[in-house]
């Protein structure tokens, strides 16, 4: 046996033996898993105003939509991008009142299940979902106000909400595009 051999078999040797002495990883407890996954999940949605508003998607004076931004948070309030289900929510505006929904007048339900979802909806600069919701002017009843609640629910089961009073944009207001 070679000089060169001798020593590419003891270091061979080495490697196998130490690996039978590694110290075995310890198996997270429940409580370790569930404080971990805490740590990085969303606990909060946000509707993010003034960006969400009423407006114009083809540029008339016309709203036909709804500009929607959600950031979701985790525990350390930085912006977490999320898996699940959004459903978003439109309703009356009851003035003067403690429930400030009334009748509900749309909703709408998006995936954020897939890659293809994550690259539609999520902006990267802003660290946030952006939504167009499509709404037909001619059924859209012209209030002053109207309140959006946004539900998201995580594949675990967790829902969580968040809600706004939008303002429908006066006429001629450049960001209702008109």
């Amino acid at each position: 046996m070679t000089v060169h051999a001798k020593y590419t078999y003891a270091a061979a040797v080495a490697i196998l033996s130490t690996a039978g002495c590694a110290t075995p990883r310890a198996v997270p407890d429940a409580d370790g898993l569930q404080q971990a996954c805490a740590l990085l999940m969303p606990t909060s949605i946000e509707i993010v105003e003034p960006f969400t508003r009423i407006r114009s998607f083809d540029e008339d004076s016309v709203p036909d939509g709804i500009q929607l931004l959600v950031q979701a948070v985790n525990s350390l309030d930085s912006a977490v991008m999320i898996v699940g289900h959004i459903r978003a929510e439109l309703f009356e505006y009851v003035a003067a009142s403690a429930v400030r929904q009334g009748r509900r007048l749309e909703h709408w339900d998006m995936a954020l299940a897939t890659e293809d979802d994550q690259r539609t909806f999520w902006n990267q600069i802003t660290q946030m979902y952006e939504f167009r919701l499509k709404i037909d002017p001619t059924a859209f009843p012209v209030e002053d106000r109207y309140v959006l609640m946004v539900t998201y629910s995580s594949p675990l089961g967790d829902h969580l909400t968040a809600e706004c009073v939008l303002e429908r944009p006066k006429t001629g207001d450049p960001l209702g595009g008109g």
